[in-house]
């Protein structure tokens, strides 16, 4: 079993047997191999990889599988490849420990998840402008972008993006009229994920 309130995804796995600590390994090194962009962390307690400010993937560790989450379910597109395997209604797949982990599947999850991620942040701002509420752009003294989002009767609504002179996102946040709300997620210089903090 895990520890209770493992740091890093070292830390999380291990404290697996051996066979286990084996394909939760794998499973890492295929996400950072398909999505080198991804950066690790821990949520709820388990592994995580986070993208463009949001999750990516989850994965986990039991005591006969492996499970990742969350999985296109109800996709034709995944049907024969989910057959042989358990899954479940809420976007999760378990991989046996007694058989080799599927790279090929592992990759192709990873590679749907990354589209998801990039059309769900993409589609942020394209609701933010076709909503009632004012987009507003801030600039630098130079002229370049410093922020953009919605405004709803003079305070920032939904979601927004700050960046640097340079154009690399310094920080995604959300807001609910005008308060801090949801993730804030933190860059560094060059555009990785830094830190995410959860507004409450």
């Amino acid at each position: 079993m895990p520890i209770t309130k493992p740091a890093t995804i070292d830390d999380y796995i291990a404290v697996f047997p051996l066979q286990a600590q084996k394909g939760l390994e794998q499973i890492r090194s295929i996400v950072k191999k398909t999505v080198p962009g991804a950066e690790e962390a821990i949520s709820y307690g388990i592994p995580a990889f986070n993208i463009n400010g949001s999750y990516l993937l989850y994965f986990a560790g039991y005591k006969k599988h492996i499970s990742i989450y969350p999985v296109p379910s109800g996709n034709k597109e995944f049907e024969k490849d989910f057959a042989p395997y358990i899954t479940s209604g809420k976007g999760t797949i378990q991989f046996p420990l007694d058989k080799p982990i599927p790279v090929s599947l592992v990759t192709k999850i990873v590679k749907f998840r990354l589209k998801e991620n990039e059309a769900k942040t993409k589609s942020k701002m394209v609701v933010a402008k076709k909503s009632n509420g004012k987009v507003d752009v801030k600039y630098h003294n130079d002229g370049s972008i410093w922020a953009k989002g919605k405004m709803v009767k003079d305070a920032q609504e939904g979601y927004w993006e700050w960046y640097r002179k340079d154009g690399v996102i310094m920080r995604s946040v959300h807001f609910q009229k005008g308060k801090q709300t949801g993730e804030w997620t933190t860059y560094d210089k060059k555009g990785k994920i830094y830190k995410v903090t959860k507004m409450k």
